[in-house]
C-alpha cells in the first residue's frame, strides 16, 4: 500500500477529510442544535433525531473510508463487507445475511466494497425488499434481494453505471437477474 503524501489514495483520503466529512461533520452540529431547541414539538424533534442518527453512520462510514484509503486495513474482507452493509442498512427494517467466505485481493477490495455498497443502497431505495442476501465464495460475489425486481441496466443509472466502471478497473464481470421476486446480481473476480 502506498501511502506516502503524495498518492492518489492519499490525497483522495484528505480531499474526503478536508471537504465531505468536515462539512456533514457541520451540518450534524446544525441537527444537534435543532434537537436541542425548546420550542421544537416531539414529533418533529424525533424526526430530526432519525436524520442525525442517519447521518452519523455516514459520517462514520466516510471517515472509515477515509482510514481504508490512508491503510491497509487488517480487518477480513468478510467483515469489511458486513460492516459496510449495517451502515448502509442502519435505520432501516432490511434483515441483512452475509454468507461464505473470501479473501479479496489487495488491489481490488477498495473497489469491490464500493460495487457491494453501492448494489445494497440500491436495494434498499428502490426494490422495497425486507431480506439483502450476500453470498461469497472464491472468485464470486452474489447479492440478493426479496424486493420487487426491477434493476436494469438502465442507461440512465449512475449507481450502476459506477458499479460497472468500478468492476471493469479490476476485470471483474456482473450479471444482473431482476424479477418480480427480487433482484440477483453475480459479480465475477477474476
Amino acid at each position: 500500500m502506498n501511502s506516502s503524501p503524495n498518492s492518489e489514495r492519499s490525497r483522495l483520503a484528505r480531499e474526503l477529510h478536508d471537504g465531505l466529512a468536515q462539512e456533514l461533520a457541520s451540518v450534524g452540529y446544525q441537527l444537534d442544535q435543532l434537537v436541542g431547541d425548546p420550542t421544537l414539538d416531539n414529533k418533529n424533534r424525533r424526526v430530526i433525531r432519525d436524520i442525525r442518527f442517519s447521518l452519523s453512520g455516514l459520517i462514520n462510514q466516510v471517515r472509515d473510508e477515509i482510514f481504508e484509503l490512508r491503510h491497509e486495513s487488517s480487518k477480513s474482507s468478510n467483515q469489511i463487507i458486513t460492516e459496510q452493509a449495517e451502515t448502509v442498512l442502519f435505520n432501516s427494517s432490511i434483515t441483512l445475511e452475509v454468507n461464505g467466505q473470501m479473501d479479496i485481493d489487495s488491489s481490488s477490495k477498495f473497489e469491490i466494497i464500493r460495487v457491494i455498497r453501492e448494489l445494497i443502497i440500491n436495494a434498499k431505495r428502490h426494490s422495497n425488499c425486507d431480506l439483502i442476501q450476500i453470498d461469497l465464495m472464491p472468485g464470486k460475489i452474489v447479492i440478493k434481494d426479496n424486493g420487487l425486481g426491477g434493476l436494469t441496466n438502465k442507461d440512465d443509472s449512475y449507481g450502476l453505471t459506477g458499479v460497472k466502471e468500478r468492476l471493469e478497473l479490476i476485470d471483474a464481470k456482473i450479471d444482473i437477474t431482476s424479477e418480480l421476486s427480487g433482484t440477483k446480481v453475480e459479480i465475477t473476480l477474476s
